[in-house]
């Protein structure tokens, strides 16, 4: 669970996010939504680890997250184990050489036993469809191939939380399709998602609540 009390965030003196208050419930689908520039990307960074409020307390599980405690490399293991954060741009999170080691490469950080990191990672290119592109570089795939890597290296961890940065950004008619048919299947996991979009359609489909932000960097609804 993901508790958020009263949040501010200032960049350079510029108000990014208001007085956030808001609680996001394991088993749920959230779509955030709301116009560019209304503090949905840094909501993300700061649930992720990547920034911290400059006033206002965030608790996962009950604990909270401080720059002070992710400098603790055990606490920031197990911080890091519960998200999976899947960025608009997928590319900045793949570098490995194949595909395959690119879903095995943050098991190996966990330090499961090899025979499960082989299955995880068998797991997740049939569930993905990427038997064909198994031994192809990342960089070479497609924006929707790449979309699919990037989701099976996070989902091969099995995080209670995954988060996804407008998922269907830069995908055809069939490659959104797909996205959203597989996010869809995830729903019955019991996992936390949360999705930033401007997708009303995605939106529509997926949210089991819709949470809006608005200019002035606050959460209006619900």
């Amino acid at each position: 669970m993901i508790q958020l009390e009263h949040i501010d965030y200032d960049y350079q003196e510029i108000p990014a996010l208001r007085d956030i208050t808001y609680s996001f419930e394991m088993g749920n689908c959230y779509c955030l939504e709301g116009p560019n520039g209304c503090g949905k990307s840094t909501l993300f960074r700061i649930l992720n680890g990547l920034a911290f409020p400059t006033g206002g307390r965030y608790l996962l599980d009950g604990e909270a997250i401080t720059e002070k405690r992710l400098r603790d490399d055990a606490f920031a293991k197990v911080f890091h184990a519960k998200i999976g954060y899947v960025f608009q741009n997928s590319e900045v999170q793949l570098f490995c050489k194949n595909v395959e080691d690119e879903i095995a490469f943050g098991l190996f950080q966990l330090g499961l036993p090899e025979d499960e990191i082989r299955e995880r990672v068998e797991k997740y290119i049939r569930l993905l469809k990427l038997e064909p592109l198994r031994k192809r570089t990342p960089y070479n795939l497609s924006g929707g191939e790449k979309k699919r890597v990037a989701l099976g290296a996070v989902l091969a961890m099995d995080p209670p939380i995954l988060m996804l940065d407008e998922p269907l950004s830069g995908l055809d008619e069939d490659g959104q399709q797909w996205i959203t048919d597989f996010i869809a299947s995830l729903k019955s996991t019991g996992k936390l998602i949360i999705i930033s979009t401007h997708n009303r359609e995605l939106a529509e489909r997926l949210a089991d609540v819709h949470v809006r932000m608005d200019k002035d960097h606050r959460i209006i609804c619900p």
